[in-house]
């Protein structure tokens, strides 16, 4: 083999690891970053599925800018079977009320936030519905959502995906306004983000957290 074509072959190689580290790269930071920005990000005030009490009002004490005398939740009650749960509010803080219940009252199984100043799908770049003209309009969308309906209805639209975490899976949803409370624009603002386990996977939840 000659010089000049082992150095071909040497340039190629190069070349295609590179590109292909550079691929990898940009996948892994797509599954961090959206171009809809970090309101797709699996939290809400830092607070994740999975985190225990302590660390969870931690987050939002920080990530809130809560004040001295304001480390506790606003109102606290307690919910499901045997009255295991805690539900904790929060209300006014600067993205709107919070609330996060604690399952065992031990671990983040439920963060909700209702928006006092409602963003817009395009200021999220959901798409407007799951048809395929929307996916092929051109426009840039965050494609990882299915787009749905709340119930048979059909009065709130929702935009939700699921991640795996480990032993169970976690699902993050966007619930739009109403169609009899909101007006004509209904469909284009977001009442609430939420994240979740996914609804089935309760009993994988408990057997991680050792509940």
């Amino acid at each position: 083999m000659n010089l000049r074509k082992s150095l071909k072959i040497l340039i190629f190689s190069i070349v295609s690891t590179v590109l292909f580290a550079g691929g990898a790269l940009a996948q892994a930071d797509s599954k961090e970053k959206s171009i809809g920005g970090a309101e797709h990000e699996m939290n809400i005030y830092g607070v994740k599925i999975g985190m225990s009490v302590p660390a969870a009002l931690e987050a939002v004490f920080r990530n809130a800018n809560r004040k001295a005398g304001q480390e506790k939740p606003d109102a606290m009650r307690k919910e499901g079977k045997g009255e295991e749960d805690i539900r904790v509010l929060y209300n006014d803080l600067p993205e709107g009320q919070l609330q996060v219940v604690f399952a065992g009252g031990r671990f983040v199984k439920e963060i909700v936030l209702t928006y006092t100043s409602r963003p817009t799908i395009e200021d999220l770049r959901l798409p407007s519905s799951s048809d395929i003209g929307v996916a092929t309009s051109g426009e840039r969308y965050d494609d990882r959502y299915t787009v749905g309906f709340v119930d048979s209805k059909k009065q709130e639209k929702l935009w939700w995906r699921d991640e795996s975490d480990g032993d169970y899976k976690v699902r993050l949803s966007f619930r739009s306004g109403n169609v009899l409370k909101d007006g004509q624009l209904w469909w284009q603002t977001l009442a609430q983000k939420a994240i979740t386990v996914l609804p089935g996977d309760e009993k994988k939840f408990k057997k991680a957290m050792e509940l």
